[in-house]
């Protein structure tokens, strides 16, 4: 079954997951991670969220990954 929620692994944002929010996500596989996701906001903010995202996921932020079908 699908995760309910997008969470953003650098700032914790939830959002309901959809077809068109879940599309203004980024989304990067990683291998020990699963599927990491940062919000549109964080996405803009930061030309290398895909490095932050990483790095966050590695930290052990509280949001880093997602779980469910996207694990």
């Amino acid at each position: 079954m699908a995760g309910l929620y997008l969470t953003c692994g650098l700032c914790g944002r939830k959002q309901a997951d959809g077809l068109l929010s879940r599309n203004a996500w980024g989304h990067m596989a990683d291998s020990q991670h699963g599927q990491l996701q940062a919000c549109p906001t964080c996405k803009e903010s930061h030309s290398d969220w895909e490095n932050k995202l990483v790095s966050a996921a590695y930290e052990g932020g509280p949001s880093a990954y997602s779980q469910g079908a996207y694990a």
